[in-house]
């Protein structure tokens, strides 16, 4: 459904679509606007032109096998490079088969929608969007009925009897307020009945219905208002957070605790390495090896026990930075998604939150059990203190 629907939102716009005139350009036409080049519209234009162009490629979304496509990770990038790499280009994250494989992967509405913007501005600053009643440049754009016109005939549209009750705005004035992004059109349609707005949700489907596929399509589902369905994803996505939170603040905590033992070990292995060394330098010429040999099992048990350790806190880390980045996400798409925006993720973000938050806590009692040590008894006991220290203690892993 999304992708179809965004396929349809992003028509070219020489076809003149009734409800949808901006179009993401082709990749090999020049549209007369460098790549990446920032609009003096305002700062909300300005976030938009960094964000319609891929991560990866840099080239810019369109319909063309470069379909904004919103990964586990909830970075964006284009379905092209995704096929390529087979992994997230920004983080590295691995695409499982089966919840990221490419076919499962969600488009990023709130990104097509910037690339709408994006291409509605461009068109009409190049004097590329026309008119819908005479096809002259358009500078006016319907709310209501998602067209474009010349002043005279906004003038018009205005006036008429039909349609007086419409918002017409400046097509310049639509980056200056951020609703603009869920607000080019007053309401989203159904991809497959392009007449009638999405007004239902399926609660089995996991999909957002006009009243005619209803009634086709999914008469013995479950289905529920849109705006009831929104708001229950809202307070869902509510209720998660406050609750990965709280498992974030032990996951810190743990973090902290690796550290701290990080530190032990580096200050155990110290002191050992000082003490092995006055040890040794009382020796006689002919243990200089046995020293030697020391040192080396002392410090490949010290990198062991680092290794495992920042091992332990990359991976905690980087789930605290995965689930920081899901809260990102949820709290972005509550402020500036459309309801339809954010019922296309939902079961995404809330998937990834409650295996976080029901996920149990690892323990790390077990990385650190046998300190480092070297404490010989006595100079009498050379051998004695060598072979112990040796078996007892550099040789355990």
């Amino acid at each position: 459904f999304i992708q179809s629907n965004l396929r349809t939102m992003l028509a070219e716009p020489q076809l003149q679509s009734a409800r949808s005139v901006s179009v993401i350009p082709d990749s090999s036409v020049d549209s007369g606007v460098e790549s990446g080049s920032n609009f003096s519209s305002g700062s909300v234009l300005q976030d938009c032109s960094t964000q319609v162009h891929c991560t990866s490629c840099t080239e810019r979304y369109n319909q063309l096998g470069k379909l904004p496509k919103l990964l586990p990770c909830f970075h964006t990038v284009c379905e092209g490079c995704i096929q390529i790499q087979g992994s997230c280009p920004i983080c590295n994250e691995k695409l499982e088969p089966g919840n990221g494989a490419l076919s499962n992967l969600k488009v990023n509405y709130y990104v097509a929608k910037m690339v709408e913007i994006f291409n509605l501005l461009e068109s009409e600053q190049t004097e590329r969007l026309k008119c819908m009643g005479c096809n002259r440049a358009a500078h006016y754009r319907c709310m209501k009925c998602s067209e474009n016109y010349c002043q005279s005939h906004s003038e018009f549209h205005q006036k008429s009897r039909a349609t007086h009750d419409h918002t017409v705005i400046a097509v310049k004035d639509v980056a200056k307020n951020i609703q603009s992004l869920s607000a080019v059109r007053d309401q989203e349609y159904c991809a497959v009945h392009t007449t009638r707005s999405l007004e239902l949700y399926c609660l089995e489907c996991d999909k957002a219905l006009c009243s005619l596929c209803c009634i086709t399509q999914h008469r013995a589902h479950n289905t529920c208002g849109l705006a009831s369905a929104a708001h229950r994803a809202k307070r869902e996505l509510d209720e998660l957070g406050p609750k990965a939170g709280e498992k974030m603040s032990a996951e810190k905590q743990k973090v902290i605790l690796l550290k701290k033992m990080a530190n032990g070990v580096e200050k155990d292995h110290e002191q050992a390495k000082r003490n092995l060394r006055e040890f040794c330098g009382r020796m006689i010429q002919n243990l200089r090896g046995r020293e030697s040999e020391l040192l080396s099992q002392l410090s490949s048990r010290r990198l062991t026990l680092i290794k495992a350790i920042n091992n332990r806190i990359q991976q905690t880390e980087d789930k605290l930075k995965m689930v920081q980045q899901s809260k990102d996400f949820a709290e972005k798409i509550q402020k500036n998604w459309s309801e339809v925006e954010i019922l296309s993720v939902r079961k995404q973000i809330v998937d990834r939150l409650r295996e976080f938050s029901d996920a149990t806590t690892e323990s790390v009692d077990n990385i650190y059990v046998t300190p480092i040590r070297f404490a010989p008894s006595g100079e009498d006991a050379l051998m004695q203190g060598i072979w112990t220290f040796k078996n007892r203690y550099l040789l355990k892993s």
